[in-house]
């Protein structure tokens, strides 16, 4: 039987999500409302999560530790969680209230700029923010408006209104964060921030394909230690780390939610080889793919 500390850590894929919604769901996009506080919120779990959590917090409080750091969500609060940070539950309200929208990191990666470098490099260091009741009733607008056209299963456009809401709402959080930050500069990127934007949108593009930096780098005009250095120094990770993290989320998504086999994801996402594939995903996860499909 495990120890009480390895049946509380968890590491959550935006895949596993598809088991707790309804059938309607849109791939790597969900809403999360009374099963939210059963996945993200338990008093004492840990975990690690490879997408993105919106929250906002209604009622109540949750204490949490993330990256190391102490954290209190209270009323009227905003908590982004984004890829592959350790949370911490610390403590938890009874009648703490979250709703939450959750994507994976390509839906953030694929709009346009600002929201995908500006909420890559300051939800790391801002996880929690307060609100007033004012800007948390706005918020709230948005949350009601992107779940009912989320719910309109008819529309035939429904995932692509569902996004625009959703990047309507990531752009008023991107101003939230510039009254946090103080930075009410023009929004014109300075060439560092507009090659890490252009980066971004290069591997939205084509991660699935395209695993080497030196692609990158030559789309970019940038030699590979150079590129790799500055997207390091704005967002905290290096190119091949951004690259590695974004396939495997997709990898897991595809062994999630599809029937392929191993040998036409490794083709669908350009490995040389089912071998190379099976390696490069035991090497990041610890196990093989079949493993992890069997996990779920």
């Amino acid at each position: 039987m495990r120890g009480k500390e390895e049946q509380r850590f968890r590491r959550i894929d935006v895949g596993d999500l598809s088991d707790v919604v309804n059938s309607q769901y849109l791939n790597n996009f969900y809403l999360l409302y009374d099963t939210l506080k059963d996945i993200f919120f338990e008093k004492g779990s840990s975990f690690i999560f490879n997408g993105f959590s919106i929250t906002l917090c209604k009622k109540g409080y949750c204490s949490m530790k993330v990256s190391g750091r102490d954290y209190t969500a209270e009323k009227d609060s905003l908590v982004i969680l984004s890829p592959n940070q350790f949370v911490e539950i610390t403590d938890i309200s009874e009648d703490f209230t979250p709703v939450s929208i959750i994507v994976s990191l390509d839906v953030i990666l694929e709009f346009p700029s600002p929201v995908d470098m500006d909420i890559m490099y300051n939800v790391p260091r801002y996880p929690v923010i307060g609100l007033s009741p004012e800007k948390l009733a706005h918020f709230m607008e948005y949350y009601d408006f992107i779940e009912k056209q989320y719910n309109e299963t008819d529309n035939a456009y429904r995932e692509e209104i569902s996004k625009a809401l959703l990047y309507a709402l990531m752009l008023e959080i991107c101003d939230v964060f510039r009254s946090v930050t103080g930075d009410d500069k023009d929004i014109a990127r300075p060439k560092p921030e507009q090659l890490t934007d252009d980066f971004f949108k290069l591997l939205a593009r084509h991660y699935k394909t395209e695993h080497n930096i030196g692609f990158y780098a030559d789309m970019l005009n940038r030699t590979p230690k150079y590129l790799s250095g500055a997207i390091k120094r704005l967002s905290g990770r290096s190119v091949s780390d951004w690259i590695n993290s974004t396939l495997i989320s997709e990898i897991k998504l595809r062994l999630k939610v599809t029937d392929k086999t191993v040998l036409e994801i490794s083709e669908e996402l350009n490995f040389s080889s089912p071998s190379v594939f099976v390696q490069f995903f035991r090497h990041h996860t610890g196990i093989t793919p079949l493993q992890y499909r069997k996990q779920g």
